[in-house]
């Protein structure tokens, strides 16, 4: 969908809710009242962190002032990344990098959590992407209001068949009541450029409230040679129509980036944490390839096809998948939703929303693993996809006597394509990879994929007294997955679901004085995925014998805890056990260069305990400390097989899981000065299955410092911000599983990404 096309669709969804708006106005008469934004939680916006009070099950809310702190172009999971069990790494300063991010919770990896805007599923946010898009392209950062974490068993009726292990709930920042708005520019190292800008409408006659903003951010890579670009406009519409209210949002996203090299620990070794990708330097490029093609003729003793370019590799280089030409990616995303709401009687509500979501999609790598149709010794290799997505959901809120009940339905249908081509390269024909190309010359395989989800939830919350609340229900779920390949190879077609109808929770809370107690028991599936990463990625023999006798993945999740209020001192103990079953694995048969086809298996369980410590304290109304410590204890409960080969991996920690996060922070807010100083400490990670080598621990430190003029003043009402990321220029490695994880040591490929060196950047903000 080209950018005219989107901004000429919002325009007119926006001007067709104002007009049904206006005439529902002019029917219901002027003695209605005003427009008014949806409450965003007025606890969530007075503080950073607020932890759950009431909530039966371990919860914090993480407020705008959160986002706000952090360099613009900040992902909101860089917010989030304070919270207690959260881990996450990123190879750029920003979060937003999405191939190099990576996010995990309690020993569950980023694809097995849940994720939504505005109630909206996301998907599971992996960067193949399937069934949603990343956060990042969901939303300029700056529109969100709050994000609401669950780190264990996520609520019964968030809009999600992937949140094995919790969820992140994203709402977005309602429209303005007054007429304003604000604009925003960030410059900072490596030529990052950062604009913001947002305008309220204030309420019109009709009593319509709008907001639409945009977003222009470009940034060179920290090493290597390429850029990273998004380019957003968000709108929103909130109309009150009698007691009801109608509210109605569009957001686009293009979003580019250029790849940072995966890293082996004998790379790491050899060449460091700078070695990146060979562009602009093609000649090396093409080098590496000849030399590879005339190895392998020379072990097969048979002329060398590229004779001037001999059999050694240039130092420092020993292998031709040490690193490629170039790599990356490109996104376009329109998701849009209406939702509803209605205040049937004092005891019932119920709100329906329906939404779309579109995605164009590619990746691409200059690859020497297959060669031009005129011989030239590289082609570049895209993964394509597209995502064409329509859901609605339900939900009913009753409250009768001392119960509250909810009953709801999430419906989505998803047709979905992924396809593997290979593009034509010469000395004069340089391919960017963060195009959507055309003219394949050859493709590996064209799929259509299909995903099928019916969900539905039952819940009631009984306050049995002022102490005592105790909450429990069900939900139930059949995702449905198909696959029709048009071309290629694996040539697989056929249908294969997930399905688990009773997926009870239950918990409690007592609240003596301030303090809050609580306890939870929940149990969560995990639905089939439709890529190559899932029961397809595989042949058509490979899927038959797996389509009966695969389960999947599901989650038993106990957790109890505290809830402190000591005045000053607010926060959270939390102590959890997790049996994580039926485990999918998806055995690769070559390096990920190749794209040779996996096999999924169930390989067993996973048992996670540990404790969680969060807590913030307010010395002055301007100086609050926050800090938290986890501890999770995360092994493989049984052996694993590949082939006919056992792996040794029971009791092993698993993979990319640190036992040990500490974090702590300093905030300092008066109103004129503010700032922010964090520090956060990561204990080792097992990048092999059988944990026979580990990423070392590491500590970073961020800093924020800002002032705003006061009204009246030359300047009133100006906002300057400085940020630092990785104050101390700390080398360290970020996410590992880039390219897929491995047994041990002997099987390891490129799969580590160096983390971003120390950066600063400067912003000027205004708001009227």
């Amino acid at each position: 969908m080209k950018f005219r096309t989107m901004l000429q669709t919002s325009a007119t969804c926006i001007l067709l809710l104002n007009a049904a708006a206006a005439q529902a106005q002019t029917t219901t008469g002027e003695g209605n009242a005003p427009a008014a934004a949806p409450a965003e939680g007025d606890a969530a916006q007075n503080e950073i962190v607020v932890y759950g009070q009431g909530k039966v099950r371990q919860e914090q809310t993480v407020s705008a002032k959160a986002i706000e702190i952090l360099a613009p172009g900040s992902s909101p999971l860089k917010a989030v990344a304070r919270l207690p069990g959260v881990a996450l790494q990123s190879s750029d300063p920003f979060g937003s990098y999405e191939l190099g991010t990576r996010l995990s919770v309690r020993g569950f990896n980023q694809s097995q959590m849940g994720y939504t805007l505005d109630g909206v599923p996301l998907g599971d946010m992996f960067y193949n992407g399937h069934n949603g898009l990343h956060v990042s392209r969901a939303i300029a950062a700056e529109n969100i209001a709050r994000v609401d974490v669950s780190q264990g068993a996520g609520a019964l009726g968030i809009a999600s068949t992937s949140n094995l292990g919790g969820n992140l709930e994203f709402v977005s920042r309602a429209p303005s009541q007054e007429m304003g708005g604000e604009i925003a520019a960030t410059y900072g190292m490596y030529d990052t450029a950062h604009i913001y800008a947002r305008l309220e409408s204030g309420e019109l006659p009709s009593g319509t409230l709008i907001s639409l903003s945009g977003v222009y951010h470009d940034a060179d890579k920290w090493k290597g040679f390429g850029k990273q670009t998004d380019r957003k406009v968000n709108g929103k519409i909130v109309q009150k129509i009698g007691d009801a209210t109608l509210t109605g949002w569009v957001n686009y996203s293009l979003h580019k980036e250029r790849n940072y090299a995966d890293l082996s620990p004998a790379t790491l070794d050899r060449i460091g944490y700078d070695l990146d990708f060979l562009a602009p330097d093609f000649d090396t490029a093409v080098l590496l390839s000849q030399v590879s093609a005339n190895k392998t003729a020379a072990a097969a003793g048979r002329p060398l096809p590229f004779p001037t370019a001999g059999t050694s590799f240039p130092a420092p280089y020993t292998n031709v998948n040490d690193t490629y030409y170039d790599s990356g990616g490109v996104r376009e995303d329109v998701l849009g939703a209406m939702t509803l709401d209605v205040p049937v009687s004092d005891w019932l509500d119920v709100a329906a929303t329906y939404y779309h979501h579109y995605d164009k999609g590619s990746g691409g790598i200059y690859t020497p693993a297959k060669f031009s149709p005129d011989g030239f010794p590289l082609s570049v290799r895209t993964t394509e996809y597209g995502i064409n997505r329509d859901g609605g959901i339900v939900n009913a809120t009753a409250r009768l006597a001392n119960h509250t009940i909810q009953i709801g339905y999430w419906h989505e249908d998803n047709d979905a394509i992924t396809d593997r081509n290979y593009y034509a390269v010469s000395q004069t024909n340089r391919p960017d990879v963060t195009d959507f190309l055309k003219n394949p010359f050859a493709s590996d395989f064209l799929t259509d994929l299909t995903t099928v989800t019916n969900q539905f939830h039952v819940s009631d919350s009984w306050q049995l007294s002022d102490a005592l609340t105790i909450a429990g229900g069900f939900k139930g779920a059949r995702v449905e997955n198909g696959i029709t390949t048009t071309f290629g190879t694996p040539f697989i077609n056929g249908k294969i679901a997930a399905k688990d109808w009773f997926q009870p929770q239950i918990g409690a809370t007592f609240k003596a004085g301030r303090q809050e107690f609580f306890a939870n028991y929940a149990e969560n599936m995990r639905a089939y995925i439709s890529s190559f990463r899932g029961p397809f990625g595989t042949t058509q023999a490979g899927f038959e014998a797996i389509r009966n006798t695969l389960k999947p993945e599901t989650s038993r999740t106990i957790e109890a805890g505290w809830r402190f209020d000591a005045g000053a001192l607010k926060g959270v103990v939390t102590l959890y056990d997790v049996k994580f079953e039926n485990r999918l694995l998806a055995a690769f048969s070559g390096a990920n260069i190749l794209g040779n086809p996996s096999i999924l298996q169930n390989v067993g369980s996973v048992t996670s305990r540990g404790i969680e410590i969060g807590a913030t304290y307010r010395v002055t109304p301007a100086l609050s400390l926050i800090g938290s410590y986890s501890y999770n204890d995360s092994s493989y409960d049984d052996d694993t097989v590949n082939g006919t080969a056992l792996v040794p991996t029971k009791g092993v920690r698993t993979v990319d899981t640190p036992a040990h996060l500490a974090k702590g922070e300093v905030n300092y807010d008066d109103g004129a000065l503010f700032g922010n100083l964090s520090g956060a400490y990561t204990s080792n990670r097992n990048l092999t299955y059988t944990g026979d080598l580990k990423v070392k621990s590491y500590i970073l430190f961020d800093a924020a410092i800002g002032y705003r003029f006061p009204e009246g003043s030359p300047l009133g009402g100006i906002e300057l911000q400085v940020n630092a990321v990785n104050l101390f220029n700390r080398d360290y490695i970020a996410a590992l599983g880039s390219g897929q994880f491995f047994n041990n040591a002997t099987s390891l490929n490129n799969t580590m990404q160096a983390g971003s060196p120390r950066q600063v950047f400067g912003t000027i903000r205004k708001k009227f």
